[in-house]
């Protein structure tokens, strides 16, 4: 009888490591979208491709999947047995109940900001101004051009350096439209590399870029001698948008949208 069990025992765990990768998938499907597994392994500081691996059913490390329940609020005995609902804590707070996944996320975000916040304009010390880089926020329409003017800045925020790859050449944009939700939901502020411009190394990235004049935050895919700048949902308001690369002015992109926050200060 042992050894019947020993023999089952490897499926059993398979079937155990399949089910978790595949409600990994439908959570993270569900806050970032059918492709918005990029966006995905980002926010957890990993490669792409280890986070589809981790789709498919390769181990997910401890860390992993603790950073994975942290950043979704997602309900661990969701993710190990299937029962219940798929994200754990919303019944402590009554008025959570009425929030999205992506309000809750946010919510938690925007309480992390405000712990982090100096109380009377206090100056930050020598290590924190090592450790972080206030980035100026502008409006999208400001961006329009190739040259934003730092006195048009309708606010700051302060961001991790190791955010930001580029600081020196790092700006923001607060997002006007729902093209890129949930990943990046109006109102969000998004950070923008304006030394990442190279349309190779963007392919299958979130980047800004400029069309007749206005700034889309939006998807960057490559076919032949075209951009295609592609929203996380298409819609009327949200079409994609075709640019032909010998022929778009040699600043078309802005840059790559490197880190994004959920709310800012006003200067």
């Amino acid at each position: 009888m042992s050894a019947v069990a020993r023999k089952k025992t490897p499926k059993v765990r398979l079937s155990i490591k399949t089910a978790l990768s595949r409600r990994l998938r439908e959570i993270r499907q569900e806050l970032f979208g059918e492709h918005g597994g990029p966006e995905m392994a980002r926010r957890l500081n990993l490669p792409a491709r280890t986070w589809y691996n981790y789709e498919t059913g390769v181990t997910v490390p401890a860390e992993v999947l603790l950073a994975f329940i942290e950043l979704t609020a997602a309900s661990p005995t969701y993710l190990t047995t299937g029962e219940g609902p798929r994200f754990g804590g919303r019944s402590a707070d009554p008025h959570a109940l009425e929030l999205s996944p992506i309000e809750l996320i946010r919510r938690g975000l925007e309480k992390l900001e405000r712990e982090r916040s100096r109380p009377g304009g206090e100056a930050p010390s020598p290590r924190e101004e090592e450790e972080f880089q206030s980035v100026p926020v502008f409006d999208a329409e400001e961006l329009g051009g190739p040259r934003p003017d730092p006195s048009r800045a309708i606010g700051r925020v302060l961001a991790y350096r190791h955010w930001l790859p580029n600081p020196s050449a790092t700006i923001a944009v607060r997002v006007e439209d729902d093209a890129m939700s949930p990943i990046l939901p109006a109102g969000s502020v998004a950070a923008i590399d304006r030394a990442d411009v190279a349309p190779e190394d963007l392919r299958g990235k979130i980047v800004a870029a400029r069309k007749d004049g206005a700034l889309l935050i939006r998807w960057l895919d490559l076919g032949g001698r075209h951009a295609i700048l592609r929203p996380n949902h298409a819609g009327p308001f949200s079409p994609l948008v075709s640019v032909v690369l010998d022929e778009a002015p040699a600043d078309f992109l802005v840059g790559r949208v490197v880190w994004s926050w959920s709310r800012f200060i006003e200067d």
